[in-house]
């Protein structure tokens, strides 16, 4: 019998599903990690992907709303409260999808390669 292998850190972040196994839900809310995977029962409790998703998600949202308020002020000539209402909405729309992906896919990815805060004994 030959062990299945584990499934792409990306296809499985991007589908929001265990890095393991690639089958179990990996948030059991919006942005909270489940104790364990249902599907395979990998242990999540010391999931934590810090703040890295968060910078992610700021900088590609901050690359697309830029010109995007440029666009609606300057090209469509719409007035400056209206170009930054619209702007945004779509930049809280945006985060707010882009989110849980981009933490899914950074917990795969240090699920992956074993990634885990450093202790005293490591540096010995």
């Amino acid at each position: 019998m030959t062990a299945t292998q584990p499934p792409s850190a990306w296809v499985a972040g991007l589908r929001l599903r265990c890095p393991q196994c690639g089958q179990g839900r990996l948030f059991q809310g919006y942005l909270k990690f489940r104790d364990s995977c249902a599907a395979c029962g990998a242990d999540f409790k010391a999931a934590d992907s810090g703040d890295g998703p968060a910078v992610f998600v700021i900088l590609i949202v901050g690359a697309i709303v830029a010109p995007l308020l440029i666009i609606l002020q300057f090209g469509l000539k719409l007035p400056g409260l209206a170009a930054l209402t619209i702007t945004m909405v779509a930049a809280v729309a945006l985060c707010l999808a882009f989110l849980p992906p981009f933490k899914a896919v950074l917990f795969a990815f240090q699920w992956k390669h074993k990634a885990r805060e450093a202790t005293h004994a490591d540096i010995e």
